[in-house]
């Protein structure tokens, strides 16, 4: 999945994931997030959650962008 980001390190957070890997991309965070939760760090999974939520708007806002008229 690395090598079909878009930007570099110094991307805003969750600017990197290209559209059609959004859905993959929710899916391992949220993995990520329980991992992480098990494990008892909770600012990385936290860190995930916050990674998570905002593909998911993403996700959202894209899909209901009518595009161009």
């Amino acid at each position: 999945m690395s090598s079909l980001l878009n930007g570099n390190k110094h991307s805003a957070p969750g600017s990197r994931v290209p559209t059609d890997l959004l859905p993959t991309a929710i899916r391992y965070e949220a993995a990520r997030a329980v991992l992480f939760e098990s494990w008892g760090n909770y600012v990385r999974a936290n860190d995930c959650l916050r990674l998570k939520r905002l593909y998911e708007r993403r996700a959202m806002e894209e899909c209901l962008d009518p595009g161009p008229t």
